[in-house]
């Protein structure tokens, strides 16, 4: 709740008065379910491109004994229904982020320091390939890039609006229309620099393939570009106000123990996404290298 004071009108409080912080526990939840479903996809993706050949000899590990989840994981990661999934969790993911950034003052600082542990985590993957020889998993912009990146452009919005929540939606409504335009209409020519494949995808919107770069290339481990995501993410930002104008749960009555192991996943979000590549990757290979392939730890 807000914590009042006398003639002073309401629009202005909620600027400026403390806020008691309160979770919104359907926040946390989505979220949560998000990161779980990413924690299965990576798996599959761990299984099928890295495990799994090891375990059965070659890349397509067909009609052995015990493949049966190792082509499941296969077959999964080259579905249709892949990448549709794959977009419906991100619109969540990448809005409540958007909406979750409105709650913030501090913006500038939180974009910060997730852009610093973005290139940390950058370098480790880039480490990680070069050094220890782990194929395809440097990550020059990912999901961690972005984020930050949508942060701090979200914060010099927020600052240059002085904070108005008209004017932040105005902006954010014509950031995702020029977003979107963009993502539909417009095609980088072969000659554009390597650094706006920060910006533009590898694959437009009908399916074609970037003129002036491809993933492998430039981030093959992992790239979330801010078109078309920026109109995720913004899309958050565009609801906030609409929603939790009162920092508020729209559904109190359903919170209860039920959902606090998928909420204690989405507060902690960043941190399992840190870590749950590596800690899957290290499990799978102490499995491999000790009971199916003795010896053989399957990178």
């Amino acid at each position: 709740m807000l914590q009042t004071a006398p003639n002073i009108p309401d629009s202005i409080q909620r600027r400026y008065l403390p806020i008691k912080r309160n979770r919104i526990w359907e926040i946390d939840f989505i979220r949560g379910i998000c990161v779980i479903l990413m924690i299965l996809d990576h798996l599959s993706m761990l299984i099928a491109n890295y495990f799994a050949p090891s375990w059965y000899g070659s890349a397509f590990y067909l009609g052995k004994a015990g493949d049966a989840f190792s082509l499941f994981c296969r077959e999964w990661l080259n579905s249709d229904a892949r990448p549709i999934i794959h977009n419906v969790v991100l619109l969540f993911f990448f809005g409540v982020s958007g909406i979750s950034c409105t709650f913030s003052r501090s913006n500038f600082r939180r974009g910060g320091q997730l852009a610093i542990l973005a290139g940390i985590y950058s370098f480790c993957s880039l480490f990680a390939e070069k050094v220890m020889g782990i194929h395809g998993v440097t990550t020059v912009f990912g999901v961690l890039n972005f984020l930050a990146a949508s942060m701090l452009l979200y914060a010099l919005i927020e600052w240059a609006c002085k904070r108005d929540s008209n004017h932040i939606s105005i902006v954010a409504t014509g950031l995702i229309g020029i977003t979107l335009i963009l993502y539909f209409c417009y095609t980088p020519p072969a000659d554009t620099p390597m650094f706006f494949a920060t910006i533009f995808p590898p694959v437009d919107a009908y399916g074609n393939k970037s003129l002036f770069y491809t993933q492998s290339i430039f981030s093959p481990g992992d790239l979330f570009t801010m078109i078309p995501y920026t109109a995720y993410y913004f899309l958050g930002v565009l609801l906030a106000p609409l929603l939790y104008g009162k920092r508020k749960s729209l559904l109190p009555a359903l919170d209860g123990k039920w959902n606090k192991p998928v909420c204690f996943t989405g507060r902690h979000a960043l941190w399992v996404y840190i870590l749950h590549l590596v800690a899957m990757a290290g499990i799978l290979a102490l499995i491999s290298g000790l009971f199916i392939t003795p010896g053989n730890f399957g990178f």
